[in-house]
């Protein structure tokens, strides 16, 4: 449907110069009006155990050391849990199969949105402080919104945050927040803005990007304990946390500390694992899902293999190209790039059969994943992008379904149909077998943190190399491999884009024209589009659910067929390993990842450990208990 601007700007002047009227108070907000919110106030999740004990260290594994403890800040590496842990936002969002996108007071005790959706208001918990003991209160909120504005602040939520026009303190708990445009999303996204504390973060002559990388003063359940960049970091739980006894708490964070361990080397973090070095290890590698973790202690249940379905939008994983490089730019060059990766080949030779080729950038998701030809109202919308942005928006878009180049053909036939692109894009073949055009050679740089992808790229730079495309693999640091993705110096690097069930904002720092020229944003491809500006602002002005669903599919189309990612492939399993001294509520919140999962709503079982500790004591079986 194309947004009819006649109609779209004089109401909104309209409302912005009207009194806003308020909705009555309510303990949450939901995409579709009070109505859509689950849980009352009193109520816990249900995916929590309220019964669940407290106790226990909780060990994991993380890949790549960290530079820095502020969870905001552009430059650095982000210590693991940091985020999610130690800082709180004004919301806490539902991961409830049921709940495409509500939110639950986390500081808010009540909140007010205006009936036109322009202004809200928050009024925050009183007993709400910091872990130093420091009341939170409205101007901390209003320093967190402000503190957005400095340069050292990462640049990918000022995307994402930028249609919140001010907000302003009401008194000591209570803040009102104005919005620039209509947008259905936007007080909830609003609830996503992390806390800072004003007195520390906000002193004078200190630098956000600098000042604040050896600690963390949050409002949140943990607090930093212990640290040692590249080696390891210990969150340890506040007992006297202020909302340690509010409803959506009950049952929640139940382990005493949390330690990530530091690992370099996928092998170290295999056999670390396995010598009970941690307690829970999630699986990337369908190769080791397939062949290891099966042995005696598998058997005598000492630890459990698992795989944990999940409902999430699984969004696309693929090669990235970067079109900032010359090489790149040619929407015939990327196809021909793309069509020699041959997913069933790999499929069935290295991932052991275990997953399905994405196709799209909404995959796993029957609502919004295009299907099929385009029809009725987004076929209106992508006629009109063509009509008004030419080549931006392809021919293919509109005759072809989405999916991969060269989609169920054999290689041979693709690798001979990419020749014939790279040859009429000018590519010509050199004496040595690689293409040459202007004088400069066809030469593509690889960037990996981890060796154990080198098995899925080598075969692709075989492939590559048959039509004339040398693919140099260069593994280096995770903190190099940061500050290159950062400031986009690469060629080509593995990427994910994970979507949420309420698409919106997050779409601007990923696609939109302005994030690929702003470092720090998630636009790695380098995509300057205007027709896909144009669907981001509809997606997120969208009214209601059908307006969305239509402005995703065809943002998808023409995603998906100007072929700016190799797509990888998905699976709907969370595979993990974990030793058995832990226990869990019955209910999965399928929405959430596993690890978000373990460390929310898990907890360390005494009686379990004991009987793991004996049963390795003495060498006997464990009897399996989940």
């Amino acid at each position: 449907m194309t947004i009819n601007k006649r109609f779209l700007f004089v109401p909104i002047f309209i409302l912005m110069n009207a009194v806003a009227v308020f909705a009555e108070p309510q303990h949450g907000l939901s995409l579709y009006g009070p109505e859509g919110l689950k849980y009352k106030a009193e109520e816990p999740y249900e995916y929590s155990n309220p019964k669940a004990p407290k106790g226990g260290h909780l060990v994991l594994s993380d890949f790549g050391a960290f530079t820095k403890l502020n969870p905001s800040s552009l430059k650095g590496v982000i210590a693991p849990g940091i985020t999610a842990l130690v800082f709180q936002t004004p919301m806490d969002s539902s991961s409830d199969d049921d709940e495409p996108f509500s939110q639950y007071g986390n500081l808010v005790e009540r909140v007010e949105l205006a009936k036109d959706h322009m202004s809200m208001v928050y009024h925050l918990y009183k007993n709400a402080k910091f872990s130093d003991g420091h009341p939170l209160t409205a101007e901390d909120l209003v320093f967190s919104f402000e503190i957005i504005k400095d340069p050292q602040y990462h640049p990918m939520f000022k995307q994402y945050f930028r249609d919140i026009k001010k907000v302003e303190k009401i008194d000591p708990h209570t803040v009102k927040y104005h919005f620039s445009i209509f947008n259905q999303e936007l007080p909830l996204i609003t609830g996503q803005i992390p806390i800072f504390p004003k007195h520390i973060y906000g002193q004078s002559g200190k630098s956000f990007g600098s000042d604040f990388d050896n600690f963390a003063i949050g409002s949140g359940p943990y607090t930093v304990e212990k640290y040692e960049f590249g080696k390891y970091i210990t969150l340890k739980r506040n007992p006297d946390w202020w909302a340690k006894d509010l409803p959506k708490n009950r049952g929640r964070y139940n382990f005493d500390r949390i330690t990530w361990k530091i690992f370099l080397d996928p092998v170290a973090i295999r056999e670390g694992f396995k010598g009970g070095g941690f307690d829970v290890h999630l699986i990337n590698s369908s190769r080791d899902w397939a062949l290891d973790y099966k042995g005696d202690f598998v058997k005598k249940g000492y630890y459990i293999r698992e795989g944990i379905p999940h409902k999430r939008v699984t969004g696309m994983q693929g090669y990235a190209m970067n079109t900032r490089n010359d090489l790149f730019k040619s929407r015939k060059v990327r196809a021909a790039i793309a069509m020699v990766f041959d997913f069933e080949w790999s499929n069935k030779n290295l991932f052991y059969g275990q997953y399905t080729r994405n196709e799209n950038y909404f995959d796993n998701n029957p609502e919004m994943k295009a299907q099929g030809l385009p029809m009725g109202e987004v076929k209106e919308i992508l006629q009109r992008l063509r009509e008004k942005y030419k080549s931006h928006v392809p021919k293919t878009a509109l005759t072809k379904p989405v999916g991969t180049p060269g989609q169920g053909q054999t290689l041979d036939k693709n690798i001979q149909l990419a020749n014939t692109l790279l040859d009429s894009a000018g590519w010509k073949v050199g004496k040595d077998g690689i293409r040459v055009k202007d004088g400069k050679r066809f030469e593509i740089e690889h960037l990996l943190t981890s060796p154990d992808f080198m098995r899925i790229s080598e075969p692709y730079k075989n492939n590559l190399r048959k039509i004339g495309v040398d693919m140099k693999i260069r593994i280096v640091q995770v903190a190099e491999y940061e500050e290159r993705l950062r400031n986009f110096k690469f060629d080509m690097v593995v990427v994910g884009y994970p979507q949420s069930r309420s698409p919106g904002n997050e779409q601007r720092y990923m696609w939109g024209s302005e994030a690929a020229k702003t470092p720090g944003t998630r636009n790695y491809m380098g995509i300057e589009n205007p027709a896909i500006d144009e669907l981001i602002e509809m997606i997120v002005e969208a009214k209601t659910r059908k307006e969305l669903v239509i402005g995703i599919q065809a943002m998808d189309r023409i995603l998906t067929h100007q072929f700016y990612v190799v797509p990888h492939w998905y699976i709907r399993i969370d595979r993990v390993v974990y030793w058995n001294k832990f226990s869990r509520p019955a209910i999965n919140p399928s929405q959430a990842s596993i690890l978000n999962n373990i460390i929310e709503w898990w907890w360390w079982d005494k009686d379990k450990a004991e009987r793991l500790k004996t049963a390795r004591d003495s060498g006997k079986s464990l009897k399996v208990n989940k």
